[in-house]
């Protein structure tokens, strides 16, 4: 599996080259001159995933070189290039997690991957241009919306594939890109696709049914046929030609749970499980909102909304690669300890030691690289939490206090 020192190099040599600048840069002459902040630099500020006030950031990040730069400025510099660089990082990023090389040492389920597709929205900065362009909702619709949507590897905790576009593109023909996508690096055959409630649809079971493996939950009334089945499992013929398997189960609050797939040769006793397997892309979501702050968005043009996307995406994905080789080693290291649970990298700790120190060490000559990965591992292997089953029976006291931040979802500054 590939590591953090291994992802901080191929990060580096995409942001050194040429034509990571020339390819994005609105203009020729653009940095091109000597300015406060060039090009490496300002990708360097950006990737340091500061979520104070812009000019706080600035000041701070400037200090050392004893001049100052206003956030005026700033924006003005981050519109004069796209969000290719950090596209290209979550691109070079993933590429290199699924190399063929490494696909013997990631997890997998009945020998395939199991990928959640799922959809999520973002609130932008209220301006019209952005309403114009991504749709709006609340009152009126007027409060500037996007949606995103990712493909989530939930056994190797890795984003697979991301977008971010209008509210007016569904959730069904963005999770058709992402398998599109996923298609050009992995077989689909080694797949399995699970989706929720609202993905289910002809067109997607049966492009499915011919390249891969899929588990959707359904909602009431999908299909009549399906709908008076009972209870366990059924193998049937959907939309005249089409060999499905519906599986039916009652939930603890009472509901019936509808699922419909082609895995014919699992158990039924196992689906339950698998299905709740997608449950680690709801997880990301907090990850990428609440801990990287996806929403608080650093300008107000569409340019440095798409830039601050990509950049979370491939932040979530360091952190995803630091957190699984500080787990081995924190494994490696309680071996034999007989403790009554077992331990885990604190989120939190990973996602505040990439925040200090990520951006320098992909920006550090090779000589000090290494330093600067020790440091960063050392303070993550430090800080760990135990892996507590849910077995469901512990209670969760409700809280109707009335704040902003809940205690552990403030940023991690």
């Amino acid at each position: 599996m590939i590591t953090l020192l291994m992802s901080i190099a191929i990060s580096q040599t995409i942001l050194n080259d040429f034509e990571t600048l020339n390819e994005s840069r609105f203009k020729p002459e653009y940095f091109t001159r000597s300015r406060k902040m060039p090009f490496n630099k300002l990708l360097h500020f950006l990737l340091s995933m500061y979520k104070t006030s812009t000019q706080a950031a600035l000041n701070c990040f400037l200090r050392k070189d004893d001049i100052t730069m206003s956030q005026q400025a700033l924006s003005k510099a981050r519109n004069k290039f796209d969000h290719s660089p950090f596209w290209k990082l979550f691109i070079g990023i993933r590429d290199a997690f699924y190399a063929p090389a490494y696909l013997p040492t990631l997890s997998k389920l009945h020998n395939k991957f199991v990928i959640a597709i799922d959809g999520s929205t973002a609130e932008l900065p209220n301006m019209p241009e952005l309403h114009k362009k991504y749709g709006g909702t609340g009152a009126k619709a007027s409060s500037p919306t996007a949606r995103m949507s990712i493909a989530y590897d939930v056994l190797n905790d890795f984003i697979m594939s991301a977008d971010f576009t209008e509210l007016s593109t569904g959730e069904r023909e963005l999770a058709l890109i992402h398998i599109d996508e996923i298609s050009r690096y992995l077989n689909l055959k080694d797949c399995m696709f699970i989706m929720d409630r609202g993905y289910a649809s002809e067109e997607l079971i049966r492009i499915l049914s011919k390249k891969s493996s899929y588990l959707f939950r359904l909602k009431t009334k999908f299909n009549k046929a399906v709908d008076a089945l009972p209870l366990g499992m059924n193998d049937i013929t959907l939309y005249g030609d089409l060999a499905v398997r519906i599986v039916k189960f009652t939930l603890p609050s009472g509901e019936v749970e509808t699922l419909l797939t082609n895995l014919f040769d699992v158990d039924e006793s196992e689906f339950k499980a698998l299905y709740f397997k997608r449950w680690p892309v709801e997880v990301k979501y907090d990850v990428v909102k609440n801990k990287l702050e996806l929403p608080c968005f650093g300008g107000f043009s569409e340019n440095i909304i798409l830039q601050d996307f990509w950049i979370t995406m491939y932040l979530a994905n360091m952190v995803a690669i630091a957190k699984n080789e500080a787990d081995a080693e924190i494994k490696k290291s309680r071996k034999g300890k007989n403790n009554k649970y077992k331990y885990q990298a604190n989120v939190n700790t990973i996602i505040g030691s990439l925040r200090e120190q990520l951006a320098d060490a992909v920006f550090s000559p090779p000589a000090s690289r290494m330093m600067k990965f020790n440091r960063i591992m050392s303070e993550i292997k430090r800080s760990v939490v135990p892996v507590r089953p849910d077995d469901g029976k512990t209670p969760r006291n409700k809280d109707s206090r009335n704040v902003k931040y809940h205690h552990n979802k403030r940023s991690n500054l």
